[in-house]
């Protein structure tokens, strides 16, 4: 059973850390996806425009000003969907069910051996992860290794905010030396950890090309799709499953 801890306030550390994005990184948002489309296929909607135009309103900061939290982004995301689709209180009324398909998110099948791995290498593992704590236990638990958990809530603000990893990096007292960011999302973590400095390494699952105005931290980027970036930021290495990022840790 994984061990999560709202803040840490240890004293003692590893010495060695690794801070890690959680969706789509570490678990397939697969469900939550399809979960969309089922609703959608129920009311009469188009599932496939449903589904991108959620995660466009997921992604979105302008939706994540002032604060809330994601259960609530959440919910004001599937109202937005009625609007769009001209209905009332449809896509919303399956809120609850959106909410458990994504506390239900299951890891990529080379996750768990390769957290087991680097936690047996001595690294000590932090999730920084764009959630809520009604939600984020229950993620924690899939993958079967402890993790130190920070989310959106704790610092009251999302990533790709700097303050949201200039938090964490005091914290633990991170340096170039003792740390590694690991991430899928390149507008939410790999344009500002390049920002700040950070070696990182990008998880790029979906063959995604990053675009000029792509927010996030330098990262190592998992590349399973053989994108190009075109941006100036850069991770410090790319790979494209998780487990590759093991010859350089």
């Amino acid at each position: 059973m994984c061990v999560y801890l709202k803040v840490v306030r240890e004293e003692s550390h590893h010495g060695k850390y690794l801070t890690f994005d959680c969706y789509g990184t570490l678990l397939n948002e697969e469900a939550t996806y399809a979960a969309i489309e089922t609703v959608a296929d129920k009311i009469g909607v188009d599932p496939q425009l449903a589904r991108q135009r959620f995660i466009t309103y997921q992604d979105s900061r302008d939706n994540m000003h002032p604060y809330l939290d994601y259960a609530i982004l959440t919910r004001n995301n599937l109202i937005h969907l009625d609007y769009q689709f001209g209905l009332t209180h449809q896509f919303e009324r399956y809120y609850v069910n959106v909410l458990i398909a994504h506390r239900s998110l299951k890891p990529f099948p080379e996750v768990i051996g390769t957290l087991k791995t680097l936690q047996q290498r001595g690294y000590h593992l932090i999730m920084m992860s764009n959630s809520s704590w009604d939600i984020i236990p229950a993620n924690a638990a899939a993958l079967e290794v402890p993790f130190d958990i920070w989310t959106a809530e704790d610092v009251h603000t999302y990533k790709p905010d700097p303050v949201f990893f200039k938090t964490v990096a005091a914290h633990y007292d991170l340096t170039p030396a003792n740390h590694w960011h690991i991430a899928q999302g390149y507008g939410s973590d790999i344009v500002t950890t390049d920002a700040l400095g950070w070696r990182s390494i990008w998880v790029n699952r979906d063959h995604a090309t990053p675009t000029t105005d792509a927010l996030g931290w330098r990262s190592i980027w998992v590349n399973r799709d053989h994108a190009t970036p075109t941006t100036t930021a850069r991770p410090t290495h790319e790979v494209h499953n998780l487990d590759e990022i093991l010859q350089w840790l």
